[in-house]
């Protein structure tokens, strides 16, 4: 199953956290529990998938941690970037305190985000980002790294800058497409953001 996650709502229970899960939420709708195959951050809005069975739960976490899962996502950034589109690769390495950086040698894991920008939104700029691999806070880390943070993203260097403050990091998980892992036929959802998911 593929839906549409709000803002501001987990995907599974966190240590020290309340309140409904995205999981809860569609276990109680359908009556029968769902399983996470891959994950969003709190604040990231749009497709995410669930596995409704355990026959398909394994195939379809294989495939996200296999990276053969296409995702695009569109991000707000607080300034153009330079060049406009590009690759970014790096190692990612998270520290104790739970921020997660690019690091130069040593151990870290493989992280690679292609990026084209889309358009000027009032003071900022709108990015396409397609995910190569998927780890943990990987599109928030490499904006940053080009010094264009996402808005409202407060952990990796957005500053409001005397405008209007910003609640939440403004990404959006845009497009997923796989291989159905039951029956192979091609998967392709598209979630276009609100307004209030995506522009400030």
């Amino acid at each position: 199953m593929v839906v549409h996650k709000p803002p501001r709502q987990l995907v599974v229970p966190a240590p020290g956290r309340t309140g409904r899960t995205v999981v809860d939420d569609v276990t109680a709708q359908l009556g029968n529990r769902v399983f996470a195959v891959h994950r969003l951050d709190e604040d990231v809005t749009g497709v995410f998938v669930l596995a409704t069975h355990e026959s398909a739960r394994e195939p379809l976490e294989q495939m996200f941690r296999g990276h053969r899962a296409e995702r695009l996502y569109l991000a707000l950034l607080s300034r153009a970037p330079s060049p406009p589109a590009g690759r970014i690769e790096s190692k990612l390495r998270e520290e104790p305190s739970g921020l997660v950086r690019s690091v130069e040698g040593g151990s870290g894991q493989k992280a690679i985000t292609e990026y084209r920008t889309l358009k000027r939104v009032g003071h900022h700029t709108l990015v396409e980002c397609r995910l190569l691999t998927g780890r943990r806070n990987q599109i928030r880390v490499h904006m940053a790294d080009l010094d264009c943070p996402i808005v409202g993203d407060r952990k990796y260097g957005f500053r409001s800058r005397g405008r209007t403050p910003f609640k939440r990091l403004l990404l959006h998980a845009y497009t997923v497409r796989f291989s159905h892992p039951i029956t192979g036929e091609e998967v392709f959802v598209q979630a276009e953001p609100g307004e209030k998911e995506l522009l400030p």
